[in-house]
């Protein structure tokens, strides 16, 4: 039952880290993930909580490196294998012995052996860490690529250096040349274990293949198996389970794979399949860092051993020292490599690799295997080093947030919005080509228009990831205000009988669809309770509104020439208040913006006059939107070719927007077909298009 408590409470915390991430956006999701991982771990149940670091680098980083490895750039790893190899273990190396003497200084009374152990505790880069900061960060892709190539092979080199340090404290000795031997043992070892591994899978899935017993989650088994079982097995030679974990993923991207229906299928259900599977991995490895803050914190910083300030100046000298000592070896490095004369134009690039260096739970993890006591005699310090660890790792993930966004550079990023809102305005441009150049019926010219609308709201939303943080800001507090504006004009038409309940409700489901819209992009916590905020104090101030309008949505009844005059007469007025709003708030925002919501209310307002605005609504469920809407996608990718081959877009590039555009022929395909059963319903009904059906309306 325990068990089955905490994956609740897990799941209801990592759910929760998703919607607190996207109202304040400004604060990483790891550091979410971590507060809510010590708030738990402050409760009785998460007190109870026991951590396994065995459990936690079979259950948690395996898959998670496996992953890494199998999406790793393997040519851009290999270009800069030199700097990789270099960071993944002379660094750490450097690093036990930078980290161990500071430690040691700090706190004479300490061994050395087990300074030298947390030294080589925290050598590793944490790569689950850089994925986390690398989703929310432009990293340039050459140190992005070096980052996650170092996160894949240090931890060998750490555990290594780390198991070796604690030898030396429980036995007094060390040898050097032993431990080096060991470790390039156990890294041949595991990456040979891999290998076997995988060559095995593919005999496996041959056999099966010549028994035509192929199955798509039969394979997906195959494939979630694979890490656990490199990791289980290497460790159980005796040689690196991290290595062999991140070699099987590496080896698992290469071999011929053939174009067959089944493949593709398998490809679609396994990305999807391991996109949440390592999102959900990936915030339990910042829930158990929380979890382990918060109880490696309260025996500490309770303690009279030393004082709390004193606590806080090794955490901050020991975080300083690992980015000090981190930037000197890789300036000298560099400067080994490329000579002075590139080491002022690599600068930037040295410094992304200094603060992109971030420690994690594998760091933590890796502390966790101190022994309780030496020679029989308990080990005290245990808990302390513990403390120092975690209390550090939290510092570098603050430090890798806050200065890495001025480090890098969001030109890449903006050129590629720029790419796709030129590929879409040339899509529109086609479209309405088609509407001036062919012979196109009412109702063929209101699907293209439909179809047009429908990459003009993708060409906003484009527009919209160009924004800066206060502008995106502006704009949402400014929806914020219409949808008000609209919700309380609509109430009270309503009140006072301006519009029948059959009009209201459809008004009320545009208004939701709007409301939709934009909380599906929610960008700011004061954007959030302008729209959540104001929806729940309307309920509380207006419960039987809020139950007519639930009531009024079960209903299912067809518009009449009436109900349309009053929803026009309502959607005027409105827009009037909205206007006069707008004109009002001149001074408080952006001209140019507020000049764009006021063309786009009186756009709208154009189109409902001239009877088009409903038309839009009906078509959607009509087979001839389907035709079109195809046709866009047929555009769409015709455009993506052109740009290719003039070498405006990489390859690259145009493959990642080709893949977007199957996402949203694939999900606009199963929209239709389940709209299908409806549309047979309503087979043989003459009712003019501007004048929908209920049902017709539900499914716009």
């Amino acid at each position: 039952m325990e068990f089955i408590e905490l994956l609740i409470v897990f799941a209801l915390a990592i759910t929760f880290s998703n919607v607190v991430s996207r109202i304040l956006p400004s604060i990483p999701l790891p550091l979410i993930q971590i507060a809510l991982g010590i708030l738990v771990g402050m409760t009785e149940f998460g007190a109870s909580i026991t951590f396994e670091p065995e459990i936690f680098l079979i259950m948690i980083i395996a898959p998670l490196l496996f992953r890494e490895g199998e999406e790793a750039d393997i040519p851009s790893i290999l270009k800069n294998f030199g700097t990789i190899l270099f960071l993944a273990f002379g660094g750490v190396i450097l690093t036990l012995f930078g980290v161990g003497l500071t430690l040691s200084f700090l706190l004479p009374a300490l061994p050395l052996a087990a300074c030298f152990a947390f030294g080589a505790a925290l050598g590793p880069t944490d790569a689950v860490a850089v994925m986390s900061l690398s989703g929310r960060i432009n990293i340039p892709k050459k140190a992005m690529n070096i980052l996650k190539g170092e996160g894949l092979l240090n931890d060998a080199s750490g555990v290594t250096a780390f198991q070796f340090a604690v030898a030396a404290l429980l036995t007094g000795s060390f040898s050097g040349l032993n431990a080096t031997v060991i470790l390039i043992v156990s890294s041949i070892g595991g990456a040979a274990t891999g290998f076997v591994l995988v060559w095995i899978k593919r005999k496996v899935i041959r056999l099966i293949e010549r028994a035509s017993a192929r199955d798509v989650t039969g394979y997906l088994l195959i494939d979630l198996l694979l890490p656990f079982l490199a990791y289980v097995l290497a460790e159980h030679i005796g040689v690196s389970g991290i290595i062999s974990a991140v070699v099987a993923g590496v080896l698992q991207s290469f071999g011929f794979r053939k174009i067959t229906l089944f493949d593709a299928e398998l490809s679609n259900v396994s990305e999807s399949f391991w996109s949440t599977l390592v999102f959900t991995l990936n915030a339990l490895v910042f829930l158990f860092l929380g979890i382990e803050l918060s109880q490696v914190f309260s025996p500490i910083w309770q303690s009279d051993l030393y004082p709390n300030s004193y606590l806080l100046v090794i955490v901050l000298v020991i975080a300083t020292t690992l980015f000090v000592l981190r930037f000197a070896y890789i300036t000298v490095f560099y400067l080994i490599k490329d000579g002075m004369k590139n080491l002022k134009k690599q600068m930037n690039e040295i410094l992304l690799l200094t603060f992109g260096g971030v420690k994690g739970t594998v760091s933590l993890a890796t502390a966790f295997i101190l022994p309780l006591s030496i020679n029989g005699e308990d080990f005290p310090e245990r808990s302390l080093i513990l403390f120092i660890t975690a209390c550090v790792i939290l510092v570098t993930l603050v430090v890798g947030v806050i200065v890495l966004p001025w480090l890098a550079s969001d030109e890449e990023e903006v050129a590629r919005e720029q790419k796709i809102i030129a590929i879409i305005k040339e899509v529109i441009a086609e479209l309405r080509l088609d509407i001036a150049t062919k012979e196109l019926n009412e109702k063929e010219r209101t699907a293209v228009e439909a179809v047009i609308e429908n990459y003009q709201e993708r060409l906003q939303d484009a527009y919209t990831e160009q924004l800066t943080d206060s502008e995106k800001q502006e704009v949402q507090e400014l929806q914020a205000l219409i949808l008000s504006i609209e919700k309380d004009g609509l109430d009270m038409s309503f009140r006072d009988h301006e519009i029948s309940p059959n009009g209201y409700r459809f008004y009320s489901r545009f208004i939701t669809r709007f409301e939709n819209s934009i909380t599906r992009q929610i960008l700011s916590f004061i954007g959030f309770w302008l729209i959540v905020g104001n929806r729940v104090i309307r309920v509380i101030l207006h419960p039987k509104m809020f139950w007519e309008r639930t009531r009024q949505q079960g209903l299912r009844s067809p518009l009449n020439e009436v109900d349309i005059a009053e929803i026009k007469e309502v959607y005027i007025q409105n827009t009037q208040l909205i206007l006069e709003s707008l004109e009002n708030l001149q001074d408080v925002y952006d001209d140019q913006l507020i000049d764009y919501f006021v063309e786009d209310r009186v756009s709208s307002t154009n189109k409902l006059e001239q009877g088009t605005f409903f038309s839009t609504f009906m078509i959607q469920q009509d087979a001839l939107y389907e035709k079109e809407l195809l046709r866009g996608y047929y555009l769409e990718r015709k455009v993506i070719d052109e740009y290719e081959v003039s070498g405006e877009i990489s390859t690259f590039l145009a493959n990642v927007y080709r893949q977007k555009v199957n996402l949203l022929e694939s999900y606009s395909i199963n929209k239709i077909d389940e709209s299908k059963p409806m549309r047979l319903t309503m087979k043989g009904r003459k009712i003019p298009i501007k004048a929908p059906r209920d049902e017709e309306v539900d499914g716009g």
